[in-house]
């Protein structure tokens, strides 16, 4: 009832009061609403532009006849905030492993930092492989600590049995390869079983 005996000009004055109060938060509010839609929009165009970048320059690389490893680096560090970083320094790994093991070792250290956990988990089993040729048992050893997906275990304990013949302890080694082929399911790598048998029945 009270309403309604408040003339239109005082609901004006009212109105007005209400909005010299209230009005400069509900602007401001209004305002960092919209920068913040622009500033997403913006955000997934940069990041669609940068994968997209990245992909057509890891193609390049791949296909390079001639230094394509530093190509391949080139991308896994210029676009290190799309998955092709990880992509990129794990086949950079892969080409420099015979003739430059410790580029190849810091293109799996890019790679297992990624943003791919399955790429990650490739780079850490290659690594690991690495380490074991390279005479780096230790670094070895605590990479394989490390956890990793179910769907590699066969991978990390046949690599566990590399490591421990590299250590001369062929128990280990008969204990880690047995774990290998059972985690193989039924149809175990033949240089998987070979490997197995080459260390005998042991005690």
């Amino acid at each position: 009832m009270a309403d309604e005996l408040i003339s239109d000009d005082e609901r004006a004055e009212q109105i007005k009061k209400w909005w010299r109060e209230n009005g400069m938060s509900i602007a401001a509010g209004v305002g960092i609403a919209v920068a913040g839609v622009f500033g997403w929009q913006y955000w997934q165009q940069h990041q669609t532009k940068q994968a997209e970048a990245a992909s057509e320059l890891f193609q390049k690389a791949q296909s390079a006849e001639t230094g394509k490893v530093k190509a391949l680096q080139a991308v896994a560090e210029e676009y290190s905030s799309t998955p092709y970083a990880a992509l990129a320094a794990l086949a950079a790994a892969s080409e420099a492993s015979q003739d430059d093991p410790a580029a190849a070792i810091e293109s799996l250290k890019i790679a297992i930092e990624g943003k791919d956990p399955n790429v990650a988990d490739i780079a850490k089993l290659r690594l690991a492989r690495l380490y074991i040729a390279e005479g780096k048992l230790s670094d070895a050893e605590t990479l394989l600590d490390t956890k990793l997906a179910v769907a590699y275990t066969s991978l990390l304990e046949e690599l566990r049995g590399d490591l421990y013949v590299a250590k001369k302890d062929i128990q280990k080694a008969r204990e880690a390869y047995d774990k290998a082929i059972l985690s193989a399911g039924s149809n175990p790598a033949t240089y998987l079983k070979m490997k197995r048998d080459n260390l005998g029945k042991g005690a």
